[in-house]
């Protein structure tokens, strides 16, 4: 028997859920024609992208300013599909083309505040990433280039955190009237992937890591009625335990690709919810186990950002000396190490550690200021990936 695509199976289940008379199929009204997204022509661009000029294409889409940079999103399931139909042949290959081009092109949105903002009728990103998506499936087998589309994903929902969009794990009662999460479906195409798993983990994770002026989270929203999303789309809050997410992070804690990062992130989960001992001990091991430098400072920076929380500074300023030693004059260890020594009556001390973390600023960003954006820091690397995919 043939696999059908989730579309057709999404498909199938609003027809038998939602059956209608032929009377009210012929009064349905037509779709509304198509905005102009002039003077961008999606096909060409596309064209170009396939052909490896993909900068060009982007910068195409970026130039041609907002509007018409929104109006595109309502293209791709007409013009982008006239395109991929238009070659048979070569259809599996400009299913990932115009997959990774709308995922440039929401990366585009994204950084202009256009994450969530839609025309009507509503479009969002999360519409135009779940149009890509599916096209993906009707490729086949997944590949290595449909894991890459997804990796480049996470990381571009990160940045807006977004993490609803990726974990939306979908329970029987609701099947079928709800898309799982992006990565939710990520791993049903491709159980058991760690890197894979570590953003499901993160997304879940990133439900949690809510806090207040540098304190632990605050009390969780509770809605009175289920909201939706302008699609329609239950957007109900999933109600997670904490110790049912931090055992996705642990899971994955003796994973030689992820596990040390794994438990940097248990060890911050368990810290937000208040759990000291289990955070030192997941961030202890963590600091042990990673080979990345970054993963080890991050480590030493929470150990030291633990201790301070709890007016610990003996404690904290080892912990952010060691930090420093990893990654000299990283500035939050800098002035967090300045401030205990301003405390201790070392105003001299504090001033030069200060002052070295401004004027050797390092040329990259310190890795604590975007630990609670996931992956996007590996956007870059991410999307160069999925380039080489569609033009190796």
């Amino acid at each position: 028997m043939p696999r059908r695509s989730p579309a057709c199976v999404l498909f199938l289940i609003a027809v038998l859920l939602f059956p209608t008379t032929g009377a009210a199929q012929k009064a349905q009204p037509k779709p509304a024609p198509l905005p102009s997204i002039a003077p961008l022509d999606l096909a060409r661009l596309l064209d170009l992208y396939a052909g490896g000029r993909f900068d060009e294409a982007v910068r195409s889409v970026a130039q041609a300013g907002d509007e018409a940079g929104r109006h595109v999103r309502r293209h791709w399931d007409v013009t982008a599909r006239q395109w991929i139909d238009a070659d048979p042949a070569q259809r599996p290959q400009r299913f990932l083309v115009a997959a990774a081009f709308a995922l440039e092109t929401e990366h585009l949105r994204a950084e202009r505040g256009d994450w969530g903002v839609t025309d009507d009728p509503p479009c969002p990103a999360s519409c135009v990433l779940d149009w890509a998506q599916l096209r993906l499936v009707e490729r086949g087998v997944p590949d290595q280039a449909e894991r890459a589309w997804f990796l480049a994903a996470a990381a571009l929902a990160g940045g807006v955190r977004d993490w609803r969009y990726l974990y939306r794990p979908v329970d029987s009662a609701r099947a079928g009237r709800v898309l799982p999460g992006l990565i939710d479906r990520a791993l049903l195409r491709f159980p058991g992937d760690a890197p894979l798993r570590l953003e499901q983990a993160l997304a879940a994770a990133g439900r949690f890591n809510i806090t207040v002026d540098g304190g632990r989270r605050g009390p969780a929203l509770v809605t009175s009625s289920p909201p939706v999303d302008r699609r329609g789309l239950s957007v109900v809050p999933i109600r997670l335990d904490g110790q049912g997410v931090a055992s996705l992070l642990t899971a994955l804690a003796d994973d030689p690709l992820v596990g040390a990062e794994a438990r940097v992130r248990l060890g911050y989960l368990h810290w937000a919810l208040g759990r000291d001992d289990a955070a030192r001990d997941a961030l202890t091991k963590a600091g042990a186990q990673a080979g990345d430098a970054d993963l080890r400072y991050l480590a030493q920076f929470l150990l030291g950002w633990i201790a301070i929380a709890r007016n610990d500074s003996a404690a904290a300023i080892p912990a952010l000396q060691e930090a420093l030693a990893i990654r000299p004059a990283s500035q939050a260890a800098a002035l967090a190490l300045a401030a205990l020594e301003l405390q201790r009556g070392d105003a001299g001390k504090a001033h030069d550690l200060a002052r070295t973390s401004l004027d050797e600023r390092r040329a990259d960003v310190d890795p604590w200021r975007l630990f609670l954006y996931g992956h996007h820091p590996l956007w870059p690397a991410r999307v160069a990936e999925l380039r080489r995919a569609v033009k190796p």
